[in-house]
């Protein structure tokens, strides 16, 4: 993939290369792709944060949606006998 720089895209290479700062054009390349890498992480970091955070709210509405007036089981009704009889060993 052949890469065209603008003039001033050039100067600021040449003058990272006088520097020391990079050896040569592929180092360009990988820094800009660590650039923009990091960026992602960072975008994706906030859209995963958010999601959390939406749905934890979402589920919160939804835990509050429901009675706290509804009957528990008995320990009876969840014992493995009860539920599976003959056929549970």
């Amino acid at each position: 993939m052949a890469i065209q720089l603008n003039p001033e895209q050039e100067r600021v290479v040449g003058q990272a290369m006088r520097a020391g700062l990079i050896r040569d054009l592929d180092d360009v390349v990988d820094l800009g792709i660590a650039a923009i890498r990091q960026r992602l992480e960072a975008q994706l970091g906030r859209e995963d944060s958010e999601d959390v955070e939406a749905w934890s709210r979402k589920l919160a509405a939804w835990s509050e949606s429901h009675s706290m007036a509804t009957p528990l089981l008995p320990d009876q009704a969840l014992d493995r006998d009860s539920i599976y009889g003959e056929r549970g060993l």
